[in-house]
């Protein structure tokens, strides 16, 4: 019978590796700023902070983007 469990525990610990390689490279990134609502839109009201990096990035590429202002975060 072949040795099964130092293989298991390689690819268990590959994976690993990449889930936490993963998870901080998505906490590292960062805009270095927020979006501030101006005028209302959607479900946002004036003056609410939006700092979710994708939600940015969706807002500031469509036709939201004129609703909001970039303030540094």
């Amino acid at each position: 019978m072949a040795d099964t469990d130092s293989a298991q525990t390689a690819t268990t610990a590959a994976t690993a590796t990449t889930t936490a390689a993963t998870t901080a490279a998505a906490k590292a990134e960062t805009l270095g700023y927020i979006l501030v609502v101006r005028i209302a839109f959607a479900d946002y009201q004036i003056g609410e902070e939006i700092t979710d990096v994708t939600t940015i990035k969706e807002i500031l590429g469509g036709d939201q983007a004129v609703y909001v202002i970039k303030r540094a975060a």
